[in-house]
C-alpha cells in the first residue's frame, strides 16, 4: 500500500497557515488565466494549424509575481550557531533485527560546507504522521540575506544515514530515534543533516499533510506548471473504500489543496526523485500565490495561528525578516537542486531494506554548489535575458516553459504568441562563448545544431529567444538537467558490511 505524503512549503509562504487555520481572511482569488482543473483534468490536445511563414507576435501574460508594497526593513537577523554534535568515533551495533546483528564502520562525517557569512539554513520538514511519523520530506533552504537569494536542495527520505547515537538508517526515521537524544528529536535530526552533509541547519519548520491542504485552499488553491503528464488513484477522501482519479497533462493547471497533496506525494507512475521536484514546483508556485496576495506582510497579525499549525523554532522576530526578505526576492536567485543519481546510487541494506548510499566523492561538490547563491553559478553575471514565443499551438506550455527557463537562472523577459511552428529553435543574440548557456538552452530543448541561429548583436534587448514548435517536449526527468560537479568519480557502494 502506498504510504501516505506528507508535503512541506516554502518557508516564505508559512504564514499562510495561520490564515488557514483562523480563517482570517476569504480566500484568494487567483491572478492568472489558468483553466480551473477538476479532479480528472482534461486532456487539451487540439490539432494545430499548419506552421506560418511569417508569424505575427502578440504578447501574452507570463507567471512573474504580482508586484507588492514595499515594507520598511527590518533589522539584519543574525542567525544562531548552529547546534554541537559528537562525531563518534566507534562501531555501533546496527540494530537492523533481532536475528541479524551486523556491524558496518562509521563514515567519516562530511565537512562544513563553506557559505558565505549571514546565511541562514532552514530544513523544511513533511511529517509523515499516520506512517510512524517519519519526515519523508526533508529540503534544505539556504537564505542569502544579502542578495537576496534562496538556494533548496531536496533530500531523498531513502538516503542511508549515519543518526548519531544510533548507528545507519534512512534519514527519514531520524527524528524518531530522538527520545533521548540531547535536545531532543529535531536536534538529533539537525546533528543527522549536518552530520551526513555538512549543512549545519540554524531553524526547521515542519507541517503534516493536512495542515498543508489547509495552506492552498486558504490561498485559494495554486496554479502549477506541470511538466509531465500525471496519472494515479487515491482513496476518495469522502469514501476512503473508493478511489478518484487524478489525471493532470502539461500546461498550467489550478489545483485545490487535496489535489496538490495527490500530486506531491504520487510515486505510482514515477520515482523519488520525480516526487522531490514536484515538491519544488509547488512550493514555488504557492510562494507566488502568497506574494500575490500580500500575505507575507501580514505575518504579524498571524503569528498566534501560525504556532498552532507549524512546528518550528523560528520566532516571530526571524518570520518577520523572513517576510521582508521574500517581497524583495527575484526568481532569478531561486536555486533548486536534488540529490538524484549520478551522487547516490541503489543498495539493500542487511534488512533487505531499499536505500541509497552516496557516491564517494561525487556529493561533496553537489552539496557545495546547490547552497551557494545562484550569482556564484553564475560567476556574479547578470543573469541571461530570454524572450519565449509560443508557437506550440498548445495553451500554458510557454507558461511551463518559462518557469523552467526561471528554475536554471533565466530571466524571462515576456512570452509572445506566434502561429504554429513545427521544430523548436533557438535564437542566440550573445557575442562571446565565454561563460555562455547555450549548452544548457540546447540540452533543455533537445536541440540540434542546424536548430540554433546565432544573430550576435543583432537587437541585444535579450540575448537569447526560444520558438517554441509543436514538438516541444517540456516533460524533463530530474537529473536530467542538474548541475554536475567535476570530475566524477567512479561509483563505488559504501558502507559495505564489516566482518
Amino acid at each position: 500500500m502506498r504510504k501516505v505524503f506528507a508535503p512541506v512549503i516554502l518557508i516564505f509562504v508559512l504564514v499562510a497557515t495561520a490564515i488557514a487555520a483562523r480563517g482570517l481572511i476569504v480566500p484568494i482569488i487567483p491572478t492568472s488565466a489558468a483553466p480551473t482543473a477538476t479532479i480528472v483534468v482534461p486532456h487539451n490536445n487540439p490539432h494545430p494549424p499548419s506552421p506560418s511563414s511569417s508569424p505575427t507576435a502578440t504578447a501574452t501574460p507570463t507567471l512573474a509575481p504580482t508586484s507588492t508594497p514595499t515594507p520598511t526593513p527590518t533589522p539584519t537577523m543574525i542567525p544562531p550557531s548552529p547546534p554541537t554534535i559528537s562525531h563518534e568515533t566507534p562501531v555501533y551495533e546496527l540494530p537492523v533485527s533481532n536475528t541479524l546483528p551486523i556491524s558496518l564502520p562509521v563514515p567519516t562525517p562530511m565537512p562544513l560546507v563553506s557559505l558565505p557569512e549571514g546565511v541562514i539554513n532552514i530544513l523544511l520538514l513533511g511529517l509523515d504522521a499516520e506512517n510512524g511519523g517519519r519526515t519523508d520530506v526533508m529540503i534544505v533552504v539556504s537564505v542569502h540575506p544579502d542578495i537576496p537569494a534562496v538556494s533548496m536542495l531536496s533530500i531523498p527520505r531513502d538516503y542511508y544515514a549515519w543518526i548519531p547515537g544510533y548507528g545507519f538508517g534512512k534519514i527519514n526515521t531520524a527524528i524518531n530515534r530522538g527520545k533521548d537524544y540531547p535536545g531532543g528529536r529535531m536536534a538529533l535530526v539537525k546533528a543527522t543533516v549536518e552530520y551526513n552533509f555538512g549543512i549545519p541547519i540554524h531553524y526547521y519548520a515542519m507541517v503534516d499533510f493536512a495542515g498543508f491542504i489547509r495552506i492552498v485552499d486558504a490561498l485559494g488553491g495554486v496554479d502549477v506548471p506541470v511538466e509531465c503528464e500525471f496519472h494515479d488513484t487515491f482513496p476518495d477522501p469522502a469514501d476512503p473504500t473508493r478511489g478518484v482519479d487524478i489525471d493532470l497533462y502539461p500546461g498550467i493547471q489550478h489545483l485545490d489543496g487535496q489535489q496538490a497533496l495527490w500530486y506531491v506525494r504520487s510515486r505510482w507512475s514515477t520515482s523519488d526523485f520525480d516526487r522531490g521536484r514536484r515538491q519544488q514546483q509547488v512550493l514555488r508556485a504557492l510562494y507566488r500565490q502568497a506574494l500575490s496576495g500580500g500575505v507575507l506582510t501580514r505575518i504579524p497579525d498571524l503569528w498566534d495561528a501560525l504556532r498552532q499549525t507549524v512546528e518550528t523554532d523560528l520566532g516571530l522576530k526571524e518570520m518577520i525578516y523572513l517576510g521582508w526578505l521574500g517581497t524583495r526576492l527575484d526568481w532569478a536567485n531561486v536555486k533548486s537542486r536534488f540529490i538524484t543519481p549520478p551522487y547516490v546510487e541503489h543498495w539493500t541494506d542487511p534488512n533487505g531494506a531499499y536505500v541509497l548510499l552516496p557516491v564517494p566523492g561525487a556529493l561533496e561538490p553537489l552539496v557545495a554548489e546547490a547552497l551557494q547563491p545562484p550569482a556564484t553559478g553564475r560567476a556574479r553575471q547578470s543573469p541571461f535575458r530570454v524572450e519565449v514565443w509560443d508557437g506550440t499551438g498548445r495553451p500554458g506550455m510557454a507558461e511551463v516553459a518559462a518557469e523552467r527557463l526561471r528554475w536554471e537562472g533565466f530571466v524571462v523577459t515576456r512570452i509572445t504568441a506566434t502561429e504554429p511552428v513545427s521544430r523548436t529553435r533557438l535564437v542566440d543574440f550573445t557575442t562571446t562563448a565565454k561563460g555562455s548557456p547555450l549548452w544548457l538552452l540546447t540540452r533543455l530543448y533537445h536541440l540540434k545544431s542546424e536548430d540554433v541561429e546565432k544573430q550576435p548583436g543583432a537587437g541585444r534587448e535579450v540575448d537569447f529567444r526560444v520558438i517554441l514548435g509543436t514538438n516541444y517536449d517540456s516533460c524533463i526527468r530530474p537529473g536530467a538537467i542538474q548541475y554536475v560537479p567535476t570530475p566524477m568519480p567512479t561509483p563505488t557502494p559504501s558502507p559495505t558490511p564489516g566482518p
